[in-house]
């Protein structure tokens, strides 16, 4: 034990309490990394009814808690207790004093934290209500830094401070300040971390995060120079920009404008795991606000926007997140049929044919590569675009994709191709036409655990089939294991447009295969090919075909549109023509089913045609 620790004990043990007063003195000037063994001389000192005494003793408290075992002696409930008791003095010193022990005490103490508890926190931020009455903001100072000490990681505190109006209180005291922020960093470095801990919470607890609070930390972070205050403004925003009316409003007070210029100012400086997260943090900002449509008509401004000019700038960054961010910016820029029009005149969608061409292989950074597609797809949906992206040379780009593994890669690359060749004969023909494509589709469709790639597959193969406007692949086809399987499949899908890509695919197929054209046998399956018809059926039936159309028709066809309907009876027309398929549909109540459809609206003028099949398949 050090001799002033010593001394102390014997003062307390003779319960002199001008000895006392003295060694705790000394204490303060020289004794703040003694450890103590327990709380013993602790719960006797806090017993007596001396001032001066208690005034030392707070600042004791304060310098011995700093230290990690000593906390541990402090945490007990009686001293706590009687911590607490001494905020509700008149002397400011002594407030001061109680603030700086209770906020070192419960520093990383989950144990401390638990007895200060609710109670406790009621009184801490009355304290801070109470801001305006004082004559300057040290304690204004000492109790945000105790709160948070004290909300760290402690999710009941931080709810029951939002119950407290914490955010009306913090909001107050940053506009109070805003004036004087240079001089008072600290505070508001304080106060923002509070308003940090408490804000995941606001949605559960009924806060809202307002309007004038998101433009005061708006103000804040453009004033701020200081790297910790900007990741604070940075943070909070961050996590409220998923909201329409808080991306609209960054939006109009520039904050992709300001976060792009610190990106540029600190880039060169991300060299840790840390400040990584940052940057990756500050891009996805950038893009959730984009992904307003406010945002983006706002932040485009017909191509002069500053927000779409400086992302356009990263689409030649080395940094993979900053790329990532602008092909992304720019994907949700193309949410608009004039903007892709406008893009693609000027060049863009080259700059990303170019850029995913280097960024084709499994080497390359998925993120990167997820952007990319996601963009591009955005650029072909205006059937103006097709023709010039296809020319830029899209498919050749990406071709080299197939051999990808991540599926979310991959997911995007389908509705790419499929968004293309909309339309688009020869780039349609060719794709239908390359039995290694086809056969990695059957890959994907049935090996992948990702439900968006076995769902996109079958509308790729439906759209290659309906646009290629040939005959000619469809002997490939048929011969590519599980593609018939795959297009009769999506006939069950619970989306209608993909009932309907299915039925009309699949007639296609049908007359595809059963088409004989005297000058050019190769335009359909017969001639040479003559048995292909009945490959193709044999086909249907090892697809279960008859079990698929029971099934949609039985839960979806009082939902079905009248194009849809009229595809199915075209598809049953065909497929009557064949015995055993018939055989099929009736061992699968595909009769049954389809006189439940008679009851649709859509099917009324379709009912002499209804009937005919359902009496074909029921008589057989």
């Amino acid at each position: 034990m050090s001799a002033l620790l010593n001394d102390l004990t014997k003062a307390v043990e003779a319960n002199n309490e001008e000895s006392i007063l003295e060694s705790l003195t000394c204490v303060i000037a020289q004794g703040t990394d003694i450890e103590l063994e327990n709380n013993k001389i602790l719960k006797q000192i806090i017993t007596l009814k001396n001032d001066k005494i208690t005034q030392a003793f707070v600042e004791v408290a304060a310098e011995w808690s700093k230290h990690e075992h000593n906390r541990m002696v402090f945490t007990d409930k009686d001293i706590i207790e009687y911590l607490l008791s001494l905020l509700d003095k008149a002397e400011e010193s002594l407030v001061v004093g109680t603030i700086r022990a209770l906020g070192n005490i419960c520093y990383e103490n989950d144990e401390a934290r638990k007895i200060i508890n609710k109670g406790g926190l009621s009184k801490v931020i009355s304290l801070l209500e109470e801001d305006d009455k004082r004559k300057n903001n040290l304690l204004t100072l000492k109790v945000t830094g105790f709160l948070v000490n004290l909300l760290m990681s402690n999710d009941e505190l931080q709810k029951a401070a939002l119950n407290l109006n914490i955010m009306d209180v913090i909001e107050k005291i940053l506009n109070k300040y805003i004036k004087t922020f240079n001089e008072n960093q600290m505070l508001f470095a304080f106060l923002l971390t509070v308003l940090n801990h408490v804000i995941d919470f606001i949605e559960d607890q009924n806060v809202p995060f307002t309007e004038s609070l998101c433009c005061t930390i708006v103000d804040i972070f453009k004033m701020s120079s200081t790297p910790e205050i900007s990741v604070l403004c940075l943070e909070i925003l961050h996590g409220q920009s998923d909201k329409d009316d808080i991306k609209t409003l960054l939006a109009k007070k520039g904050v992709c404008e300001l976060v792009f210029e610190l990106i540029e100012k600190y880039r060169n400086q991300v060299n840790d795991e840390e400040s990584r997260s940052v940057l990756k943090m500050a891009c996805d900002m950038i893009v959730i606000i984009l992904t307003g449509d406010d945002c983006m008509y706002l932040l485009y401004n017909n191509g002069n926007g500053k927000v779409y000019e400086n992302m356009v700038t990263w689409l030649d960054s080395d940094d993979p997140d900053l790329l990532s961010t602008g092909v992304l910016a720019i994907g949700n820029f193309a949410r608009k049929d004039t903007h892709c029009i406008q893009m693609v005149q000027h060049g863009i969608s080259e700059k990303l044919i170019a850029l995913i061409s280097k960024h084709n292989t499994s080497d390359s950074d998925i993120k990167v590569q997820h952007a990319l597609l996601s963009t591009l797809k955005n650029l072909v949906i205006p059937q103006q675009n097709k023709p010039i992206v296809l020319e830029q040379g899209l498919i050749d780009a990406i071709y080299p994709m197939i051999n990808l593994e991540q599926y979310l890669v991959i997911f995007k690359l389908l509705g790419t191709f499929r968004m293309v060749i909309d339309g688009q004969e020869k780039a349609a023909l060719d794709l239908i036409s390359r039995k290694d494509f086809l056969e990695k589709l059957m890959y994907w469709c049935y090996n992948s655990d990702h439900l968006g790639v076995r769902g996109e597959v079958p509308r790729l193969l439906s759209w290659l089939i309906k646009h290629c406007h040939s005959f000619k692949p469809f002997k490939t086809l048929i011969q590519t294991k599980d593609s018939v399987k795959c297009l009769v499949e999506m006939s069950s899908s619970n989306h209608g447009v993909m009932q309907n890509e299915s039925f009309y695919s699949l007639n296609l197929l049908i007359i595809g295969c059963g088409v004989s054209n005297e000058n050019d046998s190769s335009n359909g399956l017969n001639g040479e090919h003559g048995n292909d018809d009945g490959v193709l059926f044999e086909q249907f039936i090892s697809a279960e075909i008859g079990k698929n159309l029971n099934f949609v028709v039985n839960k979806y066809g009082d939902k079905m549109d009248k194009h849809t309907i009229e595809n199915l009876l075209t598809l049953l027309e065909q497929l009557v023509n064949s015995p055993p398929v018939v055989q099929h549909l009736k061992s699968n109540s595909v009769g049954e089913a389809l006189e439940k459809l008679s009851s649709n609206p859509n099917a009324q003028s379709l009912n002499e045609k209804l009937n005919h099949l359902v009496g074909q398949i029921n008589k057989s």
